[in-house]
């Protein structure tokens, strides 16, 4: 018999967790478990499948290529089990299911409020969850489950792999500043301008900020003075009030924030034309509540143009 017949949740359940924490010690104590019997089950595993996929070493286990592709699968299954087990539960209580949807801040802002109103007066018993975070962050909760549709900012030739997109609309950024700011109101700025003052951005390793890095080293310009890592575009918008500070963002986000002064740079040298889309996984194609959410999405993207 096959091993994909008999193994068990739990069993794969364990796999993740093993190779997420790479410490058969601590697995062993959070699934209340001997290390003896924890090694006896993986060698068993093993054993079944025909493939090593650990390698032991004294300061904990490392995963093997196959461990890894096996744990990546083993992730979306746990997590369609975890939301259908959700579904279920809310279906008892009388609710028509949930729909858990991801958002980059600017759609959280511009355009969510809207669809969530629209969604909701149609599907007044759907539970929504929400979750805002960049985009990388959301494409990996929707591989695994853990989310249904993301909505968020895309640059060109930057979808993620293996999902459904629809375009929405363009999305240009902006140099948010203050009023105040000595470059304000001025007909053109340089990027050597813009560079002098200090910026608020996003943290190092998300997507726009890796994409602004890229783009100004490909120009041969200086990498942008960020002096204030922020996530939230809220606490951005504040900060920039009264001060130097320069803050890319989305126009439409930037005009939501009140935002109203923006510095007239050469956007088109960095080669970031973005848009905002819409993503779901391809086997929820046929999921009348999934679809039915992406037709709202799409309808109040088009009347809020």
């Amino acid at each position: 018999m096959d091993w994909s017949s008999r193994i068990r949740l739990r069993s794969l359940q364990m796999l993740v967790r093993l190779c997420d924490v790479r410490n058969m010690s601590q697995v062993a104590q959070e699934y209340h478990l001997t290390q003896p019997a924890l090694s006896k089950w993986l060698k068993e595993l093993e054993d079944s499948m025909g493939a090593e996929l650990f390698a032991r070493h004294a300061r904990g286990v490392t995963p093997t290529p196959v461990a890894e592709e096996l744990a990546r699968q083993a992730r979306a299954i746990v997590g369609r089990i975890d939301r259908a087990r959700l579904t279920v539960q809310q279906m008892k209580q009388a609710q028509a299911g949930q729909v858990a949807v991801g958002v980059s801040p600017m759609v959280a802002i511009v355009l969510l409020p809207e669809i969530v109103r629209a969604f909701h007066a149609d599907h007044p018993g759907v539970f929504i969850r929400i979750d805002e975070e960049t985009l990388d962050l959301l494409t990996s909760k929707l591989h695994t489950g853990g989310l249904d549709v993301i909505i968020g900012r895309v640059e060109e030739g930057g979808v993620p792999p293996g999902v459904c997109y629809r375009k929405l609309d363009d999305v240009p950024l902006c140099l948010a500043v203050a009023p105040s700011h000595p470059l304000a109101g001025r007909r053109e700025v340089s990027w050597d301008e813009a560079l002098e003052y200090p910026w608020i951005a996003p943290a190092a390793a998300s997507p726009i900020r890796r994409r602004l890095r890229l783009a100004f080293e490909a120009l041969g310009l200086k990498v942008p003075p960020v002096m204030v890592e922020s996530a939230s575009v809220f606490t951005s918008a504040r900060i920039v009030q009264g001060t130097d500070f320069v803050v890319p963002m989305s126009a439409r986000l930037a005009a939501s924030l009140g935002l109203s002064h923006t510095l007239n740079v050469p956007w088109f040298q960095l080669g970031m034309h973005g848009s905002i889309g819409v993503m779901w996984r391809p086997e929820d194609q046929d999921v009348p509540l999934i679809q039915s959410f992406v037709a709202c999405v799409c309808r109040q993207s088009a009347s809020l143009r």
